[in-house]
């Protein structure tokens, strides 16, 4: 019966039978891993405060034939300011399902998990939960090596703004108008693509101090659904259900 340990995030959970579990985690030691922890969902069980979505645990796994389950686990970081927001809960389920869905099975990756970590942590403490998102999003798009490309045209290194920039996905970043195929496109302004900027290199714990108009949001909103649609090769169902309770609040 081999045994080992990792330290990891649980990026969603799903019902199995018998108040088991299949937990995704995405682990410091072996990237994404999908494993059964049996009978969490009963009231006594020790292991249930520690495998609840976006929790930060140490694990101790047992090897199986189909699926590795879990046989300890003790939380690190519980992230209790999370589950009493919804829309901050709501933006902690998108970065997670990023990672879920950006990622491949057992490949660890140290940089995706520090990023996913400490954004948690900003997502509980910050004001303003949409940006540390947006900021996480081109974070993780950079790690990966899927970081559209916003200083001047993609396709041949002219300028863009004229007065304003366009953005194709399937081009990988900013686009002028002489190479714009006229097809699968969103609009971009100087001012959203300077916020993007500096979402990328601003802590996340203090990106609530940039400030950015209300046009420039949802251009950035835009664009990054945009990118993260074509890679994911779907739409993000935690942004779906953003985007609902925004229009329920206004």
């Amino acid at each position: 019966m081999k045994l080992y340990r990792v330290q990891a995030i649980v990026l969603n959970s799903r019902e199995m039978r018998d108040a088991h579990r299949v937990l995704t985690l995405f682990s410091r030691e072996q990237g994404k891993l999908r494993v059964a922890a049996h009978g969490v969902d009963k009231p006594a069980s020790r292991k249930r405060g520690a495998v609840q979505p976006f929790c930060h645990s140490e694990f101790l796994l047992r090897c199986g034939r189909e699926l590795d389950s879990v046989s300890q686990c003790e939380g690190r970081d519980i992230f209790p300011g999370l589950r009493t927001n919804l829309q901050r809960m709501g933006y902690a389920a998108y970065v997670a399902e990023l990672v879920d869905g950006l990622t491949a099975d057992g490949e660890p990756n140290e940089n995706v998990f520090r990023l996913l970590l400490h954004t948690l942590r900003a997502l509980e403490k910050t004001g303003d939960a949409e940006l540390v998102a947006r900021g996480f999003t081109l974070r993780l798009l950079s790690v990966l090596g899927y970081m559209p490309h916003l200083n001047g045209c993609v396709d041949c290194g002219g300028e863009v703004f004229t007065p304003r920039a366009r953005f194709s996905a399937a081009a990988g970043g900013l686009i002028c108008p002489e190479c714009a195929p006229g097809i699968g496109e969103v609009d971009c302004g100087r001012e959203a693509v300077a916020a993007m900027k500096s979402l990328l290199s601003w802590d996340p714990c203090k990106i609530d101090r940039i400030r950015i108009s209300s046009r420039s949001r949802e251009e950035i909103r835009t664009v990054l659904d945009a990118c993260v649609q074509w890679h994911m090769e779907k739409r993000s169902r935690s942004m779906q259900f953003m985007e609902k309770l925004q229009t329920y609040l206004t």
